[in-house]
């Protein structure tokens, strides 16, 4: 029944007049309101069934939920009547009245979750009701701290705008039980799914805050630790991952502004035959089926990464994944700061940039060994960038565990250090697309026969400020137009030639060349080289090969002998000084140092 707001004295004390009369109301008014604001105090949740509140009370305050000091005490407030849909957030007390939880912030406590699961032993209670009652309340959510984990066996889907979850951090432990077919992920937020092949959300979820949890999927198919899916303005913070079945943090399908800080995750990907990662973002690619969600369309089109953008994650850690760490598709405006990696296992990477992405970086990432690729950017990713990179070496033995791979035009990398023990491999690093830069890379070890290599369609290829070591490794073949080799240093000294270059309009200056011998630097026929104010080791030679003498020039130069160290293109022919300092033309091929007419001398 509801309660009539107010009472007959109340009413007939507003309705008097005189002074007297409005001093008694105002104390009546008085005594009402204070025992309208004490709330009754009971023991439990579960004591309010047997209890009969006197009508003057319009809160409860439980001390527990099953029992006093269980953590799940709460506050609640009178109704008027039942709830449409009695949740595990209402109680009825003996006499009929229901109450529903006032506060703002609710423990999943209060909704019966005890997080009392010991898993070594299999004992403890099933939290899963409490915590899917959690995602269905429009309140701010507190898992507290546990000394064991809170047992949960399907996915908690977050669909609410604004929704808030937080924890105290590592202790704040749910852990999935689920079936062999997996539930998705033990934490998902997102909105509701296109209808039409093309077309945006149904509805976006916006304004989701996750912080403090730890989640662990012990390891089993099927599971990511926190999934999302057409949603935007969410954050998720200071979150623990173990034992993840696939990925850690995976956003996939139209999420945009996703800002992820202080993540630590133990191990990931360790499905068996999983092909996943610790982090992934991924954009609506043709085909996909989303029939899965209600509404959903069940094949999609290829939306070129238009649907994902500004996403970051900062302060990284993860020790160990059972393949990838850092995988983008499809997507514009991804950054990575501050990452720290450690091996990976099977044919993992570190980073993998594929399909169509675009303006997005990694920052500051730290790794170990890989049994693969270090970094892989694919032919259509484009305006990116790898900067402050230090990792341990590649270690594998198939001929693409290249420790870097870009085949995307417009992509740098920048202030990095790695080896490369993969003796398989062509190359430590291949760059087969255009405009590409590469500036402070060292190379700490290269079993490798290249370190470097930019075939043909490697235009506009930039090493500057870099550092190769190498026994017997060349430093770099390049046969893309417009290569700029600068400000280098190459310790290659047991290398056939620390450098050949086999296509036109390229410069080789201000580097310093490790080791003695011929044929230090090549340039083949065809090719056009700009060679100049480089160190040589003494007795080292520059070969031109054909009539590639023609097509360039070569000077100020040191620690270079043989024919044509120095030389200028003139026309048909070229102008070239010998060791005694004559000045010499030909027209022809030099074939000695004193070939060709003496048109000078050097005083």
């Amino acid at each position: 029944m509801a309660e009539t707001p107010l009472s007959r004295r109340r009413l007939l004390g507003y309705a008097g007049a005189g002074a007297t009369g409005a001093v008694l109301v105002g104390a009546e008014s008085a005594e009402a309101a204070t025992a309208d604001a004490a709330a009754l105090p009971v023991s439990s949740a579960a004591q309010v069934a047997r209890e009969h509140v006197p009508r003057k009370y319009r809160t409860l305050r439980t001390d527990g939920y099953s029992a006093p000091g269980d953590g799940g005490g709460a506050t609640y407030r009178r109704l008027a009547g039942a709830p449409d849909r009695p949740d595990r957030w209402h109680l009825r007390s003996a006499d009929g009245t229901w109450w529903e939880i006032a506060d703002d912030v609710v423990s999943v406590r209060a909704l019966g979750a005890r997080g009392d699961y010991d898993e070594e032993a299999g004992t403890g209670s099933d939290d899963t009701e409490a915590l899917l009652a959690a995602a269905r309340l429009d309140r701010v959510i507190y898992v507290p701290g546990t000394a064991r984990t809170y047992h949960c066996t399907e996915q908690i889907s977050l669909t609410r705008d604004g929704t808030t979850w937080y924890g105290d951090g590592h202790r704040s432990k749910i852990t999935l039980f689920s079936a062999e077919s997996g539930a998705g992920a033990l934490i998902g937020i997102h909105g509701d799914a296109p209808t039409t092949a093309a077309g945006p959300p149904a509805r976006t979820v916006r304004g989701v805050h996750v912080s403090g949890l730890h989640l662990d999927t012990r390891g089993t198919r099927n599971n990511n630790g926190l999934g999302g899916s057409f949603l935007a303005d969410v954050r998720v913070e200071n979150m623990t991952f173990s034992r993840i079945g696939r990925k850690a943090l995976t956003f996939q399908y139209h999420c945009r502004n996703v800002h992820c800080r202080d993540i630590t995750i133990h191990d990931t990907a360790t499905e068996p035959g999983s092909t996943f990662a610790a982090v992934s973002v991924e954009g609506l690619t043709a085909g996909v089926d989303l029939s899965y969600y209600p509404g959903g369309v069940s094949s999609t089109d290829d939306l070129l990464g238009a649907d994902m953008s500004n996403i970051t994650f900062a302060d990284v850690d993860c020790a160990s994944t059972g393949y990838n760490y850092i995988v983008v598709s499809n997507a514009y405006r991804v950054r990575f700061d501050n990452v720290d990696l450690g091996d990976t296992a099977g044919a993992g990477s570190f980073v993998i940039f594929t399909r169509r992405v675009r303006d997005s970086h990694v920052r500051g990432i730290r790794g170990g060994d890989t049994a693969r690729r270090m970094i892989f950017f694919d032919k259509d990713v484009s305006g990116c960038a790898v900067e402050d990179f230090r990792f341990g070496s590649t270690q594998g033995t198939a001929r693409d565990g290249r420790a870097i791979h870009c085949a995307g035009p417009g992509n740098r990398f920048t202030g990095g250090s790695f080896g490369h023990r993969n003796t398989a491999a062509p190359e430590a690093i291949l760059v087969s697309a255009a405009d590409v830069a590469l500036d402070g890379v060292e190379v700490r070890e290269c079993a490798a026969p290249l370190v470097l290599n930019g075939p043909p369609a490697a235009a506009g290829l930039m090493l500057t400020g870099s550092r190769f070591t190498a026994g017997s490794a060349s430093a770099f073949r390049v046969k893309g137009p417009g290569a700029i080799i600068q400000g280098n240093r190459f310790e290659t000294p047991d290398a056939p030639f620390v450098g050949r270059f086999e296509g036109p309009d390229a410069q080789c200056v201000g580097n310093h060349l490790a080791g003695t011998g011929e044929r230090r630097v090549i340039v083949m026929p065809g090719a056009s080289v700009l060679i100049a104010l480089n160190t040589f080791g003494a007795g080292s030679s520059i070969e031109f090969q054909g009539g590639t003498l023609y097509a360039g020039a070569c000077f100020a130069n040191t620690g270079v002998t043989g024919t044509g160290p120095n030389h200028l293109p003139l026309g048909g022919g070229a102008l070239h000084a010998d060791g005694s300092g004559l000045l010499r033309i030909k027209s022809s091929a030099f074939t000695s140092d004193t070939d060709g007419t003496v048109v000078g001398a050097q005083t």
